[in-house]
Parts: structure tokens; sequence; C-alpha cells
């Protein structure tokens, strides 16, 4: 495999140099525009590259794809463009995605309980809407006087560490959730209540939840990131209270064991 570099790609971005794991990338004229590192030229030496391929496998380690082992039957960049106009074209089109009532199943299901939830999204790459993107989960809590779930969502783990963001709603004020939210984390269930705008870091397979709103005097978003690609959860029912077993929150589809 003898690769090159097509000249009307590339854009001496020098990410190439850093990453090739043979250095067989070089670089002339090293400048800065604005904040960032610019070439004048980048080069090949064939005789130092091991044909790994790392840098024609993936389109995120050439931004441009200008690196081939063919020639390459793809559209050259041409001159740079101004801000406000750009190119046409589709290509990146399915990466924008507006959520429309009734798409996801998941979320319709879920919003015909008794739960004062306004969706705005769920990704999910191995079932909706964009294949390869992580999980995410956005809503609305809308207002309301007192717990709307019994003991909220049951204690759970997943494969992957997640992001818990709790948003007020309130843009002249912030930082005031307008809520109050209790959550436990552990199996020792450490609780935990906020009533400011809060983020939650939650590792791989610890155990975390339940999670309830107590009460709610303005709406505020909530966002859920897990740095995986699909939804994952393994219930862990039996730290609670044997009380609580019975709890008809532990037996919603939506916190069903999933991916384990």
């Amino acid at each position: 495999m003898a690769l090159k570099i097509d000249e009307t790609r590339c854009v001496l971005c020098g990410l190439c140099i850093d990453d090739c794991p043979a250095d067989a990338f070089s670089g002339e004229g090293e400048h800065v525009v604005g904040q960032s590192r610019v070439f004048e030229a980048i080069t090949l030496d064939n005789d130092k590259c091991t044909d790994c391929g790392a840098c024609t496998v993936s389109q995120f380690w050439c931004p441009a794809e200008a690196i081939y082992d063919a020639p390459a039957d793809k559209t050259p960049f041409g001159t740079p463009v101004e801000v406000g106009r750009g190119t046409d074209g589709t290509k990146y089109s399915d990466l924008f995605y507006q959520y429309k009532e009734g798409d996801d199943p998941y979320i319709t299901n879920f919003a015909n309980a008794d739960v004062p939830f306004n969706y705005v999204t769920r990704f999910d790459s191995n079932r909706f809407p964009i294949p390869g993107c992580n999980f995410y989960y956005m809503h609305w809590i809308m207002p309301h006087d007192e717990p709307f779930l019994e003991i909220g969502h049951p204690p759970h783990i997943h494969k992957s560490a997640e992001l818990l963001f709790h948003v007020g709603g309130d843009p002249t004020n912030p930082q005031e959730l307008n809520s109050e939210v209790e959550f436990f984390m552990g199996v020792e269930m450490e609780r935990h209540v906020f009533t400011k705008s809060t983020v939650i870091y939650i590792p791989a397979n610890v155990v975390h939840s339940p999670w309830r709103p107590y009460y709610t005097t303005k709406p505020w978003l909530f966002i859920e990131v897990n740095q995986g690609p699909s939804h994952s959860e393994k219930g862990y029912h039996q730290v609670l209270d044997r009380e609580q077993w019975s709890s008809s929150d532990l037996i919603r589809p939506a916190f069903a064991d999933q991916n384990y």
C-alpha cells in the first residue's frame, strides 16, 4: 500500500504529523491562523510508513479525508469560504435531527405515564435516530406540587459513565432550579437533596438512584448524557427497604433491565 496525500483536500492542519505512530508525516512552514496551528506543506514518507492503515480507516483521524491508498473519487475542497456562505449539499443532513412527536416508541410509551415531562429528544445509536451517536435523553420537568413517583427511578447501574444535568429554566436566574430533587448514590444509598442547577457525574457500574423531584415551581430541563452508544441498565432493587419492593415504580417498562 502506497499512501498519498490529496493536495486538493488537505487543509494542512497537521493532525497526521501528531498522530502517526510511525512518524511518517512531516510539515513545513508552521504558522498560526487565529489560534490554530497550520502548515504551508505536509509530506508523507512512504519509507517510514508501516501500512497500519490508521490514517485511512476513520474520517476523524484526517478530518479532510485527504489521505488515501488509491485515487480518491471525491470533490476537491477548493478555496476557503466566507462565514455565512459555505457550500450546498446533503452529505451531513442525516446528522441533523429534530424530534417529532411519535417518532420514538420509548418516549411515546413513557409519555403516557402519569409524569409531568415534556420531551425534547432522545438518541440511541442502536435504534434511533442517528447510528454511531452516544445515548442522549432530554426533557422538561413541568410544575407539580408533590412527587410524581412513589420512590422514583429505582437503583440501577449503567455500562458507561453518565452525566445528569439539572438545568434551571429561568434565564434571569439560571442557578435556581425552582425544584427540589432527591437523589441517592452507591449501594450505601447516600442521600442528596438539591434545589440549585446541578450536574451529577456517575462512573460506569456505580449504583445510583432513586431519582425523584419533590416539587417544581417553574419548568426546568433534564439532560442525560451517556458516554456509550446505547442505553444499558441493570436494576439493584435489592438495596431498597423490603417494604418498597412492591412499589409500582419497580415494574415500569422504562426501568427494566436492558443490554446486561
